[in-house]
């Protein structure tokens, strides 16, 4: 049973703990002091010592506070799916929704992210390193999953990929000054780049993005030309990609690959505003059926030209791709020319 002395201790520690988070949701961190702390907390500065012997250790202990908050919204979030695919995605739902629903928290959050916490002997510290551990391995046993059902690339280090997703996910909503001039230019929400840089980091790891799992389905269950071209449009929107030529359009088309398919290698071999021919000697849709064991089919051959076309239309109507190669049909790489409808007739 909890003595009332105990119980005296844990509140006290509470509201030194809330009284600095506002402080720094508030001012920042900058000019925050102990006795701002006892200031605002109305204890002598005695008492904060008590608790806390230095600042890095009331920060640490802040920190991980925020950082188990998070850690249950991920679990009640993962608990809702049942693939390790899912439950990757569902991470970033989390967070986003995290930092909607408490902006004060994350805003303390990102504050502490960048501070450097060095006393490896801290009980506070301690606590910290284990609140994000818990979180690190949480995705990295969806990772995990996600490579035993195969859906996840199977070369993929889980607690590696982790750690990394956490600090991208991080990195993109700690904007700096001129990351938001940017954004603000190019008239991209916030939300939007963070929604977009988490879909980044989900399709560099799994091994079937959108355009690998419609290629299962049989053509006719594929998704209008309509659906495509508003998602299509959307991303160009966001992301502000001019596509006045064909090399624009190019540069355009490899970046939206990039985000709907996963890592693309490519060679140039002709570079012109009329026309570009792109040599793709590696495709993840392409390599998927390769991991999944499976055979390219009809539907991946077929389905890919579609799909290209609608998007070279959709940045620019002035424009054709045409596949003279297909790595799925059995040639050493795709051969991919862009080019002016006008130069055709």
């Amino acid at each position: 049973m909890i003595s009332r002395m105990e119980r005296k201790k844990a509140q006290n520690k509470r509201l030194i703990l809330d009284a600095t988070e506002k402080l720094i949701a508030e001012k920042g961190i900058g000019q925050l002091t102990m006795n701002k702390v006892a200031e605002e907390v109305d204890f002598a500065i005695g008492t904060i010592y008590l608790y806390f012997n230095t600042k890095e250790s009331l920060f640490a202990a802040i920190y991980a506070r925020i950082n188990k908050e998070i850690n249950q919204a991920i679990k009640n979030k993962m608990d809702l799916y049942q693939t390790g695919s899912e439950k990757v995605v569902a991470t970033g739902t989390a967070l986003m929704e995290f930092t909607i629903s408490n902006p004060q928290k994350w805003k303390v959050g990102i504050e502490l992210y960048h501070e450097q916490f060095e006393d490896a002997q801290d009980p506070n510290v301690q606590y910290l390193l284990q609140a994000v551990n818990e979180m690190i391995h949480m995705l990295a046993d969806a990772y995990q999953q996600g490579i035993d059902e195969g859906s996840i690339h199977a070369d993929l280090d889980p607690v590696s990929a982790a750690i990394f997703s956490r600090m991208a996910f991080i990195n993109a909503f700690a904007l700096n000054s001129e990351q938001k001039m940017l954004l603000e230019l190019n008239k991209i929400s916030p939300k939007r780049y963070h929604s977009f840089a988490w879909n980044l980091i989900n399709r560099s790891t799994h091994i079937k993005p959108s355009l690998r799992e419609e290629s299962d389905m049989p053509l006719e269950d594929h998704r209008s030309e309509e659906d495509i071209r508003k998602e299509i449009k959307t991303m160009i929107d966001s992301l502000g990609l001019p596509a006045e030529d064909a090399m624009q359009i190019r540069d355009a088309w490899l970046m939206l690959t990039q985000i709907m398919m996963g890592g693309v290698e490519h060679e140039p071999i002709e570079n012109t505003p009329n026309r570009v021919t792109e040599n793709v000697t590696l495709c993840p849709a392409f390599n998927s059926f390769k991991e999944t064991g499976t055979s390219p089919d009809k539907n991946i051959m077929e389905g890919c030209p579609r799909y290209c076309t609608i998007l070279v239309e959709t940045l620019n109507p002035q424009y054709i791709p045409r596949f003279k190669k297909k790595l799925c049909a059995g040639d050493a790489y795709c051969e991919i020319v862009i080019e002016l409808k006008d130069d055709l007739s």
